[in-house]
């Protein structure tokens, strides 16, 4: 049986002692930091009017459309992801935006397609599509099927719905991938995770497959954060918590190469970054650290109903 008392009280402990905590004494964005992003949020219309300017609250939760040419996301040439202005939540890549003269930021098509819902929209003695957000319900414009191929679509947005962030990719394993999923969704900045398998030979394997120990994958969560909330520093602090990194050959009674500990770098950076953060840990009359630290390789999602596990053994509900 796969173990998350370790994984997920520690990690949810250390968070409560201050990594990713929210900032500032404002009650109503407090209570919108603390929802894992992976969760629905439900805000009071005060709420929302205290977290939100003016502009962006007549946009996203009046459905009001905001002046062509003046939305802060019209023309951006960064690359990065554009996230909900009001929840955080991921909804277009850059590589999907592209110029359609309107003077609103135009899409090709949504990151995923759980990131967006569209209802039918007849305000204004028209009939269209309208694009919300998944995650909080906010109002972000409406979608067109006059878009370039190869979707044919234009997800036509309201500048001021949207905030560009220029994320950052983390892998990380420690163990069974349910609980560390659920310590970095808890995470303020991380905005996407993924368990998955990475760190073996063999492509596209499935957990069966890499529950005989052949494929060389050790299962492991892909987070997508935000680096001017969270620093790949501190998320670091938080893998170290969430795990006996001392421990060889699994975590707990999950034993065998698939549970091993490991840091899976994506840049030279975070490589002498791991590097150090390893080296802080070790200090004398301590076991070593069996912490792999490699370079990123190929990394394969799970099955989905991998995805965000709870298990009932530490008291939290299966999603």
């Amino acid at each position: 049986m796969k173990t998350l008392l370790l994984a997920v009280a520690v990690g949810l402990l250390a968070l409560r002692a201050g990594i990713g905590a929210p900032v500032g004494n404002e009650q109503a964005r407090a209570k919108l930091e603390a929802i894992p992003m992976n969760e629905k949020v439900r805000l009071s219309n005060d709420e929302w009017r205290k977290i939100l300017t003016p502009e962006q609250y007549a946009v996203l939760r009046e459905r009001g459309t905001e002046r062509p040419f003046t939305g802060q996301c019209w023309n951006p040439h960064q690359t990065g992801t554009f996230v909900c202005a009001a929840c955080g939540n991921p909804l277009f890549g850059s590589g999907q935006k592209f110029e359609s003269g309107t003077g609103w930021p135009s899409f090709t098509q949504a990151m995923a397609s759980d990131r967006v819902t569209l209802s039918k929209d007849t305000s204004h003695g028209m009939v269209r599509e309208e694009v919300s957000c998944a995650r909080c319900d906010s109002h972000l414009g409406h979608v067109f099927r006059d878009g370039p191929p190869p979707t044919g679509l234009r997800y036509c947005m309201n500048g001021v719905a949207l905030r560009l962030v220029q994320t950052q990719t983390a892998t990380f394993a420690a163990g069974c991938f349910w609980g560390v999923q659920a310590a970095f969704d808890h995470t303020r900045g991380v905005l996407k995770t993924t368990a998955g398998y990475t760190g073996g030979h063999v492509p596209n394997p499935t957990y069966e497959q890499v529950c005989t120990h052949t494929t060389g994958h050790a299962e492991a969560v892909q987070v997508e954060f935000d680096p001017a909330v969270v620093s790949y520093t501190q998320l670091l602090d938080l893998f170290w918590t969430i795990h006996d990194p001392r421990q060889k050959g699994g975590q707990g009674p999950d034993l065998g190469d698939n549970y091993r500990s490991a840091l899976f770098t994506h840049t030279p950076g975070q490589k002498a970054q791991a590097e150090a953060s390893k080296a802080a840990q070790e200090g004398p009359g301590k076991a070593p650290i069996t912490t792999e630290i490699t370079p990123a390789g190929p990394f394969y999602p799970a099955e989905a109903y991998h995805q965000h596990y709870k298990s009932a053994s530490c008291g939290l509900p299966r999603r």
